[in-house]
């Protein structure tokens, strides 16, 4: 049994359905509907978060290379008592 569908009709009156037309339209939709008004205070406070996401990186990045460069020495200090007993 073969269902039929009925014809396609344009969803705008008499003009022809494209997807041009279609994409016309709901860009214009989209350029017409009401955007919601940005404040100062949320504008503030997404700056303020930026600003201590990257202040909290830069503190762990230091952080890190400091505890680099401490276990470095260590590991040199420890290599370099093991050779020379007579420096201890």
């Amino acid at each position: 049994m073969l269902i039929r569908r009925p014809p396609a009709r344009p969803f705008y009156g008499k003009k022809p359905l494209s997807h041009e037309t279609v994409f016309a339209d709901l860009r214009l939709a989209a350029m017409k509907r009401e955007r919601e008004p940005s404040s100062k205070a949320y504008r503030q406070d997404r700056f303020e978060n930026t600003e201590r996401a990257a202040k909290e990186t830069i503190e762990a990045e230091q952080r890190a290379r400091r505890e680099k460069t401490k276990r470095l020495k260590e590991l040199r200090l420890s290599q370099h008592g093991g050779k020379d007993p007579a420096t201890s």
